[in-house]
């Protein structure tokens, strides 16, 4: 394996891309690397015996590299991270042996017995660091590691599951889950939601960043008052630990788009649409899975992975009336009924924001196969604004010295193009756009971004710097490398800013800006600082179409 390079070795702790369970999971990368699989899997194997496992061995050739992985018992996880490392190592016959004497003495019987109890009680069960954890929410208790219960007390503590749902995709995983939180608290319930933002339960917060792993889930379902639960699945947490639990009520899949390909050996739409489907397999019997009707990809997913028992629905944006919820007359339907009039939907800006409208027809989608009613369905929606309060980051709008500013995470092409178009609808004088992104992006992705922002029609593009991703860049480098797609696809030299990180950025769009203008200001790394700024400014936040727009 000399000529192989192991970029990660990572515990896994559920239900995986490569894996039905806990385990440990590599990234291998080398031209050699498909020969050298022939050679690797009996040692895998044997690594997996080492700390008693069994189970799945997986293997997954890629172009340049490798994925490899094993199951492993879920109370051995870093000696099984350990074998692994010594399978992609050298032979060594006395390293594994030491390796085997670590997990016999890391064994963990008792609590082994009590997941085990838990299962046969049909109780959901996970644990980490801050202990294990039997049933979910305002039905769960969770008990340090070192002062476990007797498995025969489980049964009359009054422990039980609550619903819980998964949201994934490349695009509007936050603003979905949104939506079917505050979908579920209109029906009654206290509902809780994980995202890019951070921990939400009953729209306040738990805690701050971005938290759309496992280790988040089970911060939110651990929460003692907890009755409904929406865990955002995002890409990295997938791939790095897989999810926090199995038996989800349903599922959402929102889209796959040209988006953090690379890592894992995804190196294409499929390849993400097959990674992503991963939540389908932690739905449970009699759930369902949601789909985006538009993105063949997806639906093909998740049919390769739909466990028997789950049904697989999907939502369209056009008139579909075999979808579970769809657009037609210029209102959303659910079931064999109108459920709402676009216009009076905040979110979609009144039909203008096509990727709202899908984020709103897979929130209703699957919040009427998971049992919630009709009634708070619709007040859930009609309720969600695209303000900082309820949708920080996201189509946030202001009015500000008579101009226009829109504030939004849009971070890829596919995001680009449904922003572009709610610009190029906009009755605006002028149109800036402020632009930038992470340095491990390649070239293609950064004209392919850059492409469909042109198609904002904008008067001026202000190329900032994001100092925090750089990601291998030296200083600068990102803003020449904007600069020069901006003007070999057509930028006049003129309309082109620069701006050495956001910041500085808005003050240039602020001190452009006149009456009748639109700012497309998207933020990555400073939103605090930018909302800040806008507020300085006198901006007036809007939350929903703007009169006269």
């Amino acid at each position: 394996m000399s000529d192989v390079r192991v970029r990660e070795v990572r515990r896994i702790t559920g239900r995986h891309p490569l894996l039905p369970g806990a385990g440990a999971a590599a990234e291998l990368w080398g031209d050699d690397v498909s020969r050298a699989l022939t050679a690797l899997e009996p040692r895998l194997a044997e690594a997996q015996r080492a700390v008693g496992g069994e189970g799945a061995i997986t293997l997954r050739p890629w172009p340049g590299g490798a994925s490899v992985a094993f199951e492993a018992p879920v109370d051995l996880l870093e000696q099984a991270v350990l074998a692994l490392e010594w399978a992609l190592g050298e032979d060594d016959a006395a390293a594994l042996v030491e390796i085997a004497a670590q997990a016999e003495a890391a064994r963990s019987p008792a609590l082994l017995t009590l997941l085990a109890a838990a299962e046969a009680l049909n109780l959901p069960a996970f644990f980490d660091d801050e202990g294990l954890t039997v049933g979910l929410g305002a039905r769960g208790r969770t008990w340090a590691l070192d002062a476990l219960p007797s498995p025969d007390a489980l049964p009359g503590l009054g422990l039980g599951r609550i619903p819980f749902v998964f949201v994934t995709g490349t695009n509007g995983k936050t603003t979905s889950a949104r939506a079917i939180a505050r979908i579920a608290a209109e029906a009654g319930l206290v509902a809780g939601n994980t995202s890019s933002d951070g921990v939400v339960v009953r729209g306040e917060w738990i805690e701050r960043g971005d938290w759309t792993g496992p280790g988040a889930a089970r911060t939110l379902l651990r929460h003692p008052e907890l009755t409904f639960a929406v865990l955002e699945t995002a890409r990295g947490g997938l791939l790095r630990r897989g999810l926090a639990l199995n038996g989800a009520d349903g599922a959402l899949l929102t889209n796959v788009s040209d988006d953090h390909l690379g890592d894992w050996g995804l190196f294409t739409l499929e390849d993400m649409a097959w990674a992503k489907a991963t939540v389908a397999e932690g739905v449970r019997p009699g759930g369902a899975v949601v789909v985006n009707g538009g993105c063949p990809l997806c639906q093909a997913a998740v049919a390769a992975r739909l466990p028997a028992g789950v049904r697989s629905l999907r939502f369209s944006a056009r008139q579909d009336p075999s979808a579970a919820a769809w657009v037609q007359d210029g209102q959303l339907w659910l079931g064999d009924a109108p459920l709402a009039p676009l216009d009076e939907l905040p979110i979609t800006l009144g039909g203008l924001a096509s990727h709202n409208v899908e984020n709103a027809l897979g929130a209703a989608a699957l919040a009427a196969a998971v049992g919630l009613p009709r009634h708070a369905i619709n007040a859930g929606l009609r309720g969600l604004r695209p303000s900082v309060a309820e949708s920080r980051g996201r189509l946030n709008m202001f009015s500000v010295g008579g101009a226009w500013a829109i504030v939004d995470f849009c971070h890829n092409p596919d995001g680009m193009r449904r922003l572009a178009s709610v610009a190029r609808a906009w009755p605006a004088k002028r149109r800036l756009v402020l632009l930038g992104q992470s340095g491990d992006r390649s070239q293609e992705q950064l004209t392919a971004l850059t492409r469909e922002a042109l198609a904002a029609a904008p008067d001026r593009v202000i190329v900032k710097e994001l100092p925090r991703h750089l990601l291998g860049r030296a200083p600068g480098e990102m803003t020449e490398v904007f600069s020069a797609i901006l003007r070999g696809l057509g930028l006049p030299e003129t309309a082109l800013g620069q701006a050495a990180n956001e910041p500085e950025a808005v003050a240039q769009a602020l001190a452009w800006a006149k009456p009748g203008d639109l700012l497309l200001l998207l933020i990555h790394e400073e939103l605090d600082a930018t909302l800040a700024a806008l507020m300085a400014a006198g901006a007036v936040a809007i939350d929903g179409v703007p009169a006269g727009r």
